[in-house]
């Protein structure tokens, strides 16, 4: 009897330590958000609101969130209100953040600070880097082998966008010929000159496939690519709602990525510094491919994923290059 009584507590206290070792070791009971703009504009903000709602679902959190905050005056007030509602983890979606994050992160040590690219200076900032590089790359030979022309065009927020430079390298690696028009707004909020971009490169430079690589102007451009059916690369989610002519997308998912941040934090393992996710992490697609592609082509961008997604080599045998993971407005 009393061999059963030790054998039974030795049971129990073996399951009483596997579950200390895997249960939270913070619970996640408040977390905030600040989008630099809109939340709706189908691209970026879509994603992160997407990826909120999964969190206060997932974790059953109160969350509380702010759009348009894009200067230093009104992020520093919103952290401070963020503050004062007991909120854990905050994040900022843009680089836009890094440096007001950076500066007051010290002034809230019981808030850990997370931004989608950018830079760690304080011990209670992450920054979460995905590899849309990556995803450019397969975009930019899709389009590359779809256009007839031999002219395709990037309309774009900034030129050092990282799924930009792969679009181009991708689009140069299908076909050395092709001739690559780009233009840019300046800006990652909305712009109303993203159609009068794509007519004037349509009609101007015999461009016959545009990737719209702005958060503030891929609606429109989508909407007026759909109209006129033109050829389009979609930007950050499956974008083939739009229609065949969405060849394929650069498929970011930023929704799941908050999921994980969220998780890491409830592990105790948001730490500070600078986490990179990909292909490897399920956080990246190409999204659905146009029957306007070849059927052999289809196949091997395909197959091309898959072994990228094992390997990490591009199609063109290398590695993504580290020094485009980063977003800057220059």
């Amino acid at each position: 009897m009393k061999k059963l009584s030790l054998v039974a507590a030795l049971i129990l206290l073996v399951l009483a330590g596997v579950f200390f070792m895997n249960r939270p070791r913070h619970e996640l009971t408040s977390i905030g958000f600040l989008f630099p703009d809109s939340m709706y504009d189908q691209t970026w903000g879509t994603e992160g609101y997407k990826g909120m709602l999964d969190i206060a679902q997932t974790y059953d959190t109160a969350f509380f969130y702010e759009q348009n905050i894009n200067t230093e005056k009104d992020m520093k007030t919103a952290v401070k209100k963020m503050a004062d509602r007991n909120v854990q983890l905050l994040v900022g979606q843009g680089a836009e953040f890094s440096d007001v994050f950076n500066e007051i992160a010290p002034q809230y040590p019981h808030i850990e600070f997370v931004i989608f690219n950018g830079e760690s200076r304080a011990k209670n900032v992450t920054i979460i880097k995905i590899d849309a590089y990556s995803m450019g790359y397969f975009s930019g030979m899709a389009a590359a082998r779809a256009s007839e022309t031999g002219h395709i065009g990037i309309i774009g927020s900034f030129p050092t966008q990282p799924e930009i430079r792969g679009f181009i390298d991708g689009a140069r690696f299908t076909s050395k010929d092709i001739s690559i028009h780009q233009q840019y707004v300046r800006t990652f909020s909305y712009d109303s000159r993203g159609p009068d971009m794509a007519e004037d490169m349509i009609s101007k430079k015999k461009v016959d496939v545009l990737f719209p690589a702005g958060d503030g102007i891929n609606a429109d451009i989508m909407s007026y690519a759909r109209d006129n059916d033109i050829n389009v690369t979609g930007f950050i989610s499956d974008q083939s709602n739009y229609g065949p002519q969405v060849l394929i997308s650069t498929e970011v998912k930023i929704a799941d990525a908050y999921l994980k941040v969220a998780d890491l934090f409830t592990e105790g393992k948001l730490k500070g510094g600078t986490i990179r996710w990909g292909v490897k992490e399920e956080l990246l697609g190409m999204g659905k491919l146009s029957n306007r592609l070849d059927a052999a082509f289809r196949e091997k961008l395909t197959q091309d994923f898959k072994t990228y997604k094992e390997t990490n080599r591009l199609p063109n045998g290398e590695f993504p290059p580290r020094k485009y993971d980063a977003y800057h407005q220059d």
